[in-house]
């Protein structure tokens, strides 16, 4: 019975840290580290500001806890693309199970956004724990696939930042796009469109020959 209690406590413990996460996730998307109170996530989350600091030291460490679980998923999804396998399928399954990722939780790619606009002090972290080894992973699997479309070795960073921008950019700007383009990007049938453009252009830019 003691036991049984422990595991329904775990269970609950981990239930309310994962509602603070996604309360601070939204948060920090529209404001920001410094613009975002802990009392107004406290209040998202269904918890007072006293609770939520049994979870997490301080707002900092809250902040980077939404980044590094927000960004995770992404690293081991690019770090399991098999570069081996049939080549327009892998590269559309990675696109597809990337962008239905972010089109979960398209507040991340916010967040990402408002942080480096706003210079913000966690930007070192996200820069050099998450997008760093993300572009060096990306820029591996081209240098090391049989065609790799022309690009010179110092190019290959470049194009994985470039390929980066134009997949969290379309989360990050849905709203804007929204109005420029008189629908939902975040709908399924748009989601769908914008895996098939990713996935097309992905293959255009490393063509099967090398055009050199």
């Amino acid at each position: 019975m003691q036991a049984e209690r422990g595991r329904e406590s775990t269970a609950r413990a981990a239930a309310t840290e994962l509602r603070v996460l996604r309360a601070a996730e939204a948060a920090f998307a529209r404001r920001g580290l410094a613009g975002t109170r802990v009392r107004e996530i406290a209040l998202a989350a269904g918890v007072n500001a006293a609770t939520l600091y049994l979870y997490f030291e301080n707002k900092r460490a809250l902040y980077q806890a939404v980044i590094d679980r927000g960004f995770r998923p992404i690293a081991d999804l690019v770090e399991s693309f098999d570069v081996d396998a049939e080549r327009r399928d892998s590269v559309e399954q990675l696109v597809r199970q990337v962008l239905g990722y972010l089109g979960g939780r398209p507040d991340l790619s916010r967040l990402i956004y408002q942080e480096a606009i706003s210079q913000g002090e966690l930007l070192p972290h996200l820069a050099r724990t998450w997008f760093r080894p993300l572009f060096e992973r990306i820029a591996l699997h081209i240098k090391g696939a049989p065609a790799r479309g022309g690009w010179d070795e110092e190019q290959l960073p470049l194009v994985a930042a470039a390929m980066a921008n134009l997949i969290f950019g379309h989360f990050a700007l849905a709203d804007l796009l929204a109005e420029a383009l008189d629908r939902d990007p975040l709908a399924p049938d748009a989601l769908g469109e914008q895996t098939r453009l990713v996935t097309e252009l992905l293959l255009r830019i490393f063509p099967q020959e090398d055009s050199r």
